[in-house]
């Protein structure tokens, strides 16, 4: 087994069985999204606060309209949750496992580095489309080409909230698809206590173990006045993946460790200041990248990975009658590294690419959020963001019997970069109850961004000019709009309808690439045109929301690759239109007690309405996508259901679970022509579970991936012929068991 060398060291040295299921009916699956039974925490979160009605304990309780707690069921857009003791009890860790809960939800990339797709706005090149949050802090941020979103440790999260479609007016940049909210349990100043869990999992595919361990502590220092919550969370999972050139076996070992520590101070009853640190440190000692065929790769080539994240936010809340006053102030680093085989442009020799990163950002935000005893509500505020990114991408020969570049190193590639980013946005968001059921809803925001690239070409093995680059600039702002409004047929039945927009920041390409491309590209833009409803049934046995959506989205950020085929510039190019519908809904039938189902499914087309200007060229590339062709990565199609049943055994209580999880398929490329066409997706994941939960005791045995599928969820094809591809693949089975103990 392979053993890590830490991040520091290497950045010095390197610069469809579904059908088969009847008879697990009697079984039951984690609740998929916020229509999920872990309602006790958001309850009693809503019944602490006055303005809101007496609780409704099979709904959660969301943060997302930024006007504090609100019921799920209340808020008038497609809106999800997962609350936290669904994460638990499904073993979620990540944001693939996220993805599994929640359709329309995809992720593509390696574990801790992933690009999140909602609503099958995929895009090849850019910013992220998707902004992530943990509770107050952004953490969408420039990074490496190839270092995309880190996978935050998904424990003692009180809930994840997931909205859908285009939401810039609250949330800025990166939210054109949707956003993902982290929201963390927070101190309380009342209550002592803590807990220790344990995971152990064996894996199939030769995938060796999972251990896990986790713990949590809330120590109020003074009554109702100053407490502090501390966590931490380890995590080591064995690999699957071979590489005979070098005669080792389960290369992509992952080690993830990270904690943060919450202090809440609250000198009044309406003033509440939080600070959290947080640390994270996920290290890959090899890519899951393996063949189609098999779990190995033929190149003797090691491509490790490590992302690290430290993170401070202070919160502060102040409420008065009229409203709350909110400012928040984050800063974090995130260190990366990031290595790949590039064999192909050094043959006959083995080459890869290093990538060291440095990424420092700044944000606050500064919000109104009123309490009027009219029917006019407001939500206001001033944003700020500071980015600073300080990298180095190095080439260097690979020791063909080590995997990892010659000692010494003999680089044939050199190249230092700098991007500085500064963003500022003012945003406001108003309702107003037309009448006692009708309310409307205006918002805009503000934004100016300004960007600046600046490199050196050090050493070229493609004999471009050396020295100082010329550095590029580029700047953008505009404005981005929602109006909404909303209809309560009864107290029941909600209705709403939607117009809302979303952006991408554009930026400068980097310098020194060969061939006539763009300086610089322009920020895209999604609008979204929505209707749906949500409804509760039969003295809420029966609950379902649905929405139809149609957006369009111009100026598509598109990635290309200049006449050496190894480098990526971005352009805007073309049109698409995206249509869907979204469905999901739980059953609790009082005639089964402890028993309930939910489910969700997604259905949507994504589709360029204009043909690319690159198939005209120069020179024309007929494969660059014509219009009516489908968005590459997107499925038409996912879903999922679970059942769960809680009965006693010998004064125990129990609980058995299944999850069913199905992804569509989607395709590499525009053309049905293309020979680089390839597919992925087209499958479906079974879990099961079943458990015990006695006083401060849980623990359950659990089966994830029952039928061992071995499905493609992401493809590599090498820009040069002849290079065997290389594809990402669900996990391999795990059979494991999972506890914990609460004091």
């Amino acid at each position: 087994m392979m053993q890590g060398n830490g991040f520091s060291a290497r950045a010095k040295g390197v610069l469809g069985r579904t059908a088969a299921l009847p008879i697990l009916s009697a079984l039951a699956c984690a609740p998929a999204t916020a229509l999920a039974q872990d309602q006790a925490p958001a309850a009693a979160a809503a019944d602490e606060d006055p303005r809101t009605e007496a609780p409704r304990n099979e709904e959660i309780v969301v943060t997302a309209s930024k006007r504090g707690n609100v019921y799920i069921q209340d808020i008038p857009y497609n809106i999800s949750a997962v609350g936290g003791e669904q994460l638990e009890k499904t073993g979620a860790t990540n944001l693939e496992d996220i993805s599994r809960l929640v359709p329309g939800i995809a992720t593509t990339g390696g574990r801790s580095n992933r690009t999140v797709i909602i609503r099958g706005l995929a895009a090849s090149a850019g910013a992220p489309q998707v902004a992530i949050y943990l509770d107050e802090t952004p953490l969408s941020g420039v990074g490496g080409i190839n270092v995309r979103q880190s996978d935050l440790g998904l424990y003692d999260i009180e809930r994840v909230e997931i909205l859908r479609g285009p939401q810039g007016t609250l949330y800025g940049a990166s939210s054109q698809g949707g956003t993902i909210r982290y929201i963390t349990n927070k101190p309380d100043t009342n209550d002592f206590e803590g807990e220790i869990a344990g995971r152990a999992g064996l894996r199939a595919r030769d995938g060796g173990m999972r251990l896990e361990g986790n713990a949590m502590l809330n120590l109020p220092l003074v009554q109702d006045l100053l407490a502090v919550r501390a966590v931490g969370y380890v995590r080591h999972v064995d690999g699957f993946v071979d590489l005979p050139a070098l005669g080792l076996d389960g290369t992509d070992v992952e080690k993830t460790h990270g904690g943060r520590v919450q202090v809440a101070l609250t000198p009044g009853p309406d003033t509440t200041i939080t600070a959290m640190g947080l640390y994270q440190n996920t290290e890959l000692e090899d890519t899951s990248r393996v063949l189609a065929t098999a779990d190995f790769r033929g190149n003797p080539v090691i491509e490790p990975y490590e992302d690290e994240l430290k993170l401070f936010n202070l919160t502060v809340e102040q409420r008065f009658d009229f409203g709350t006053f909110t400012g928040t102030f984050s800063t974090y680093r995130r260190n990366s590294f990031f290595v790949f085989d590039q064999s192909q442009f050094v043959a006959p020799r083995w080459g890869s690419i290093n990538q060291t990163g440095q990424l420092d950002s700044t944000s606050g935000e500064f919000r109104f959020s009123s309490d009027f005893k009219g029917p006019f509500q407001v939500v206001a505020g001033l944003f700020y963001e500071k980015r600073d990114f300080e990298g180095v991408s190095a080439g260097y020969y690979v020791d063909p019997d080590e995997g990892l570049p010659a000692r010494p190193p003999e680089p044939f590639f050199v190249q230092p970069s700098e991007q500085f980013v500064r963003n500022s946005a003012a945003f406001v968001n108003a309702t107003f109850d037309v009448t006692d059921r009708l309310t409307a809803e205006a918002g805009i925001r503000f934004y100016k961004m300004k960007r600046r690239n600046e490199t050196e070409l050090v050493l070229d093995v493609f004999g471009r000019p050396l020295g100082p680059q010329p550095t590029q600039r580029a700047k953008s702002d505009g404005n981005v709009k929602r109006f909404q409004l909303s209809y309560e047929i009864n107290d029941d039945v909600l209705v709403y309808g939607i117009f809302s927009e979303g952006f991408r920041e554009g930026g400068p390409n980097a310098p020194g690439l060969l061939g006539n491309y763009p300086l610089a590209f322009d920020p895209d833009l999604v609008k979204n045109y929505e209707a749906g409803w949500k409804s509760t049934f039969l003295d809420r046995q029966l609950l379902l929301n649905g929405a139809l959506y149609y957006m369009t989205w111009d100026d598509i950020q598109v990635a290309q690759r200049d006449p050496t085929g190894a480098f990526v510039y971005t352009s805007n190019a073309g049109k698409a239109d995206l249509k869907g519908a979204e469905l999901e809904g739980r059953i609790s039938p009082h005639s089964l007690q402890g028993f309930t189902a939910n489910f969700a499914v997604r259905y949507s087309d994504q589709k360029l309405t204009e043909d690319n200007p690159l198939v005209v060229g120069p020179p024309p590339n007929p494969n660059a996508g014509r219009e009516g062709e489908r968005i590459p990565f997107t499925s038409k199609f996912s879903g999922n259901l679970g059942m769960e049943q809680k009965f006693e055994v010998q004064g125990l209580d129990m609980f058995a679970r299944a999850d069913i999880s199905y992804i569509g398929s989607a395709y590499t490329t525009f053309s049905r022509t293309d020979p680089l066409r390839r597919k992925v997706g087209d499958y479906a994941l079974v879990d099961l579970r079943l458990g015990v939960e006695e006083g401060g005791w849980d623990a359950s045995l659990y089966v994830r991936n029952l039928f061992n599928e071995r499905a493609f969820t992401n493809w590599t094809i090498e820009s040069r012929p002849g290079i065997p591809d290389r594809v990402l693949t669900t996990d391999p089975r795990e059979v494991g068991i999972q506890a914990a103990y609460r004091f």
